[in-house]
Order: C-alpha cells, then structure tokens, then sequence
C-alpha cells in the first residue's frame, strides 16, 4: 500500500476551518491503514467508506462556499476535481460489496491527499488571503 503519509505544515492554507477539515482527512487515512490489517476488514473498509464520503462532502461544501464568496477564478475546475473525488468514492464502496477494495481506497485517499490538498488547493490560498469578498445578491 506505500508508506504512510502524513500531515505536514507544508499542506496549510492558513485558513484554519479548511486546515482542520484536511488534517482530519488524513485522520481518517491513518485508521483505515491501521483497521484494514485486522480480520474484521470489509466492515472497516464499508464503514471508514462512509467516513470518508461524508466528511468529504461536508469538507467540499464549505470549501466551495468560502471559494465562491471570494470569486475564484478556476471554482470550476475545482468543482469538477471534487465531483470526479466523489464519483471515484462510489465507485468504490459500490465495488466493496463484492470486493476487498482496500488497497484501492487507500491508494485513492493518499493520492488525492497529495495531489489536491498538497497541490490543487494551495492554487486558491493567494486569492483568498488578497480578494475582496464578491458581492452576494439574494433572491
């Protein structure tokens, strides 16, 4: 399954809501390497399954709302990253009702712990920290 990552100073945004909601992201990672060496394996794999899908909705909400308040200029593209996230999530807990799908789920949240948080998102950090909040008009 690779080593282990783990989180690092190198991953803040400085915007602490998002800091604390991506550390519990690797939180989350951290059990499921450690519970999927036990006997007990598809049912942690199901449940840390639901974990993560649940978190990480609730986790894009508010980063995508705190993007859209700020004007982001590439929200669609993360928009998209995100939805493709998700897609990927179903995939797999729909595959782990006939399948040890561990090393996989794994494999999908190291990656996209890396690449996104470690990459895609430190794009928008610059925008926030300098653009104004957009104006908001409601209905």
């Amino acid at each position: 399954m690779g080593g282990i990552v783990e989180w690092t100073d190198s991953l803040l945004t400085g915007i602490d809501e998002i800091d604390q909601q991506h550390q519990t992201l690797f939180t989350c990672l951290e059990r499921l390497e450690k519970t999927v060496s036990f006997e007990e394996r598809w049912s942690a794999v199901h449940f840390a399954l639901d974990e993560v899908e649940n978190f990480t909705r609730i986790h894009f909400v508010v980063e995508e709302a705190l993007l859209r308040l700020h004007a982001y200029p590439l929200l669609a593209a993360h928009i998209l990253e995100h939805r493709l996230f998700i897609s990927k999530l179903e995939k797999l807990k729909e595959q782990s009702l006939r399948a040890d799908v561990s090393d996989n789920l794994v494999k999908l949240l190291k990656d996209w712990l890396i690449n996104h948080i470690g990459k895609t998102d430190s794009h928008y950090v610059t925008h926030l920290r300098t653009a104004p909040v957009a104006a908001v008009t409601l209905p």
